[in-house]
Order: structure tokens, then C-alpha cells, then sequence
């Protein structure tokens, strides 16, 4: 039987793979809500990580958002690409090495002191090392944003480096994708063609990601046994929409 499922997503290109996967994972065609970014993409919380992580802290009592919404939403999917991590300070302000004055006090994207001001260090040394780190971070800090009670409704994927991993792993027989730094630039656009289909350079085109979204789908099995942020979200999918335990 379809769901009903909310997204909030980095943007447009995300949102696609998510959805195809997931009607992979569950086998049925769901209906899928864009909570995050809203559809004019000049919403509240603005797009790309800082709008997910925006949206984590400011959305109250998520799980009576879940019931209020019409139709009533069945599961939420949060995605935040791991590049984020990797390159921004901000995500490491709560950070246990962190010394600053202002944690706790301040939400870490609304402090203006990021600049030479800022004690956040990147790589940060409370996590370890690689794409498993990196996962594990997001995770935390998208959860410890959202302050629900309840969870057993909610998944948080962070692909890494982003869900260009995931479409590289549909396409190509690579060791390690997910340790490969910004894929879109260094494998998918590094020429115009990407297995015969036409790319324009660091503009990610809608019907394009259409086209590698399906692929990603179709070679899900695939996808998930090459990167470990694929077979952790089809782990959560499979727990919340099909009951199944890990």
C-alpha cells in the first residue's frame, strides 16, 4: 500500500532520487510532500544544507507536524549531503572540541563570528575519519536539531560526498565512491557526455538528474552494497515503511 512521505531535501536534484528510491525500496508509487525546500524555493528557511539544518531547528513538535498535515504523512526523509562536513565550520560549532563562548547560546548559522573569530576546526578531531565519520556527524547534528521525542518515523541519509555518489555507483564500477571528493565535478561533468548523456558543467538540469535518478533506482541493489549511506537509508525505509528491522 503507497505512503504518504515528507522530504526535506538540499534541492530539486536530491528530491528526484529520493523519491525514485524509495519507490524502489517499498515497491509501491508513494505520494511525496517537498517539505524542505518549499516549492517557490525562496521559502523560510532558504535552500541547500543550511535550509535542511534551518528547517531541523525551527520545525516544532515534528511528529504532530507529521499528523497534521493532510494527508496525514506517514514518514519524513531528511537529506544533507556529506560535503557539508567536510568543508563547513558551522556544522562543527556543538562540536565536544569546540571551545566557544557562544555555544549553546547562539544556533550556530545565526552567529557572525565564523570568520577568524571562530574556534571550529575542520577536519574536526571528535569524528573519525572517512565517510562513515562523516555520516555519523550529520546524523547527530541533523537529530539533535530536530529535538523530537519520537523518531520511529524519521530517517536522516547523509550521502557522501552527496547523492552524486549514488548516481556514480549506478554508473561506473568504482572502488570507494564515497570517499571520492565533489563527484559531479570530478567524474559525472569532467566531460560533456556521462555514459552518452549530456552534461552542462556545474549545472545540475532537473530533467537530466531525471534521467540518472531512474538509473540510481533501477540499480538500487547496486547502489547499496557500493556506498554505505544507500544501505543505511534503504535500512530505514525498509524499518519504517515496511516494518522491517535491520
Amino acid at each position: 500500500m503507497s505512503k504518504v512521505i515528507g522530504i526535506v531535501s538540499e534541492g530539486p536534484t536530491d528530491y528526484l532520487v529520493l523519491k525514485a528510491v524509495i519507490d524502489k525500496i517499498t515497491g509501491e508509487t508513494n505520494r511525496y510532500l517537498s517539505l524542505q525546500p518549499e516549492r517557490d524555493m525562496l521559502g523560510r528557511f532558504g535552500n541547500g544544507w543550511k535550509g535542511v539544518w534551518r528547517w531541523c531547528e525551527e520545525t516544532e513538535e515534528i511528529n504532530t507536524l507529521m499528523k497534521a498535515v493532510q494527508p496525514q504523512i506517514d514518514a519524513i526523509v531528511i537529506q544533507m549531503d556529506g560535503d557539508v562536513i567536510r568543508k563547513e565550520k558551522e556544522i562543527h560549532c556543538l562540536c565536544d572540541s569546540t571551545a566557544c563562548k557562544y555555544k549553546g547560546t547562539v544556533f550556530p548559522l545565526y552567529c557572525d563570528k565564523h570568520d577568524i573569530e571562530c574556534p571550529a576546526v575542520v577536519p574536526c578531531k571528535d569524528h573519525v575519519d572517512g565517510s562513515i565519520g562523516i555520516m555519523e556527524h550529520g546524523e547527530n547534528v541533523l537529530a539533535l536539531a530536530l529535538k523530537a521525542d519520537d523518531m520511529s518515523h524519521i530517517a536522516i541519509t547523509i550521502p557522501c560526498d552527496s547523492t552524486d555518489a549514488w548516481v556514480v555507483a549506478a554508473y561506473d564500477d568504482l572502488d570507494n565512491i564515497e570517499d571520492y571528493e565533489d563527484p559531479w565535478k570530478t567524474i559525472i561533468a569532467k566531460k560533456k557526455y556521462y555514459h552518452g548523456i549530456r552534461v552542462r558543467g556545474d549545472k545540475k538540469n532537473v530533467l537530466t538528474y531525471a534521467i540518472f535518478s531512474n538509473m540510481v533506482a533501477e540499480r538500487w541493489n547496486e547502489v547499496t552494497q557500493k556506498c554505505i549511506s544507500a544501505m543505511k537509508l534503504d535500512q530505514e525505509v525498509k524499518r519504517i515503511l515496511l516494518n522491517e528491522n535491520k
